[in-house]
């Protein structure tokens, strides 16, 4: 029995052989091929390509009939009209054309939304520098009034005033730290007529080194909101020595306000021609 085991290998073996010998040209089986379900134009894109047609090609003019072969809505017109009203009303309530001076002998310089005064006298240097950006408070009050008899609602509406933070740093011939005084207008002192009453205040007193742009935090600040008032008087008196008082204060506000209406008179004309430019 296990003889016959032993030679049925050998029997199909041969029996293979045969098979391939009398059918050496057979071709081995081959996967079916099956349509692509995507169009191959889709897949490859490539430019002069005509499967897309419209996709990589210019746009065509605009709906409004300009010409203009960018983005051009019909909000965008309503938006450039809106802005050029606004940039003729406000040219027509712009107080000062050019900025105002301010007195005593102080210089101005301008640098976009910054500005700074300089003044030297007898050894020292005086330099107050404030930016308009973000120096109107805001007009709403939490009530509505109405408007009087005979009077027109925009007739009513409060003259914007620019109050900026505005810090002074006072350096003396030949030392190497200035004192620096950051200040403020408190919002129930602006407009205020009480002579006795001061319409700016002292937040914070610090030295810096002279010739730093970066102040160093590490330096100590003085916080004014628990110092000794005697202290407080004298650093008030400090800075109306050197120029710096009730006078200065309401000349910075004209000057604040005027530059800021200038600039965003500036940054309307800017928006009107990015809105329109094609």
């Amino acid at each position: 029995m296990f003889q016959l085991l032993r030679c049925v290998p050998r029997v199909l073996g041969s029996a293979v052989a045969g098979l391939r010998a009398a059918a050496p040209s057979l071709p081995l089986l081959q996967p079916a091929s099956r349509p692509c379900a995507r169009p191959f134009g889709l897949l490859s894109v490539r430019a002069g390509s005509v499967q897309l047609p419209g996709l990589l090609k210019p746009r065509g003019p605009c709906a409004c009939g300009c010409g203009c072969s960018g983005l051009h809505t019909e909000g965008d017109k309503a938006f450039v009209d809106f802005l050029s009203d606004e940039i003729k009303e406000e040219k027509k309530i712009q107080k000062y054309k050019s900025l105002p001076k301010m007195s005593g002998g102080w210089e101005l310089e301008v640098n976009g939304t910054e500005a700074k005064l300089v003044r030297k006298v007898a050894g020292e240097k005086i330099t107050v520098t404030f930016n308009i950006n973000n120096s109107i408070p805001p007009a709403f009050s939490g009530e509505e009034e109405e408007p009087s008899q005979g009077q027109k609602a925009e007739e009513q509406e409060p003259e914007l005033t620019s109050t900026p933070n505005f810090v002074v740093e006072v350096t003396k011939d030949g030392s190497s730290k200035a004192l620096v005084l950051d200040c403020h207008y408190p919002e129930d002192e602006i407009g205020q007529e009480d002579d006795q009453s001061d319409i700016f205040s002292i937040k914070e007193v610090s030295f810096q080194a002279t010739g730093e742009s970066d102040w160093k935090d590490t330096n100590y600040t003085l916080n004014t909101d628990s110092l000794d008032w005697g202290l407080y008087d004298h650093l008030m008196d400090f800075l109306a020595d050197r120029g710096v008082d009730n006078t200065f204060a309401d000349e910075l506000v004209e000057l604040s306000t005027a530059l800021e209406h200038q600039e965003y008179i500036s940054f309307l004309e800017d928006l009107k021609g990015f809105v329109k430019s094609q």
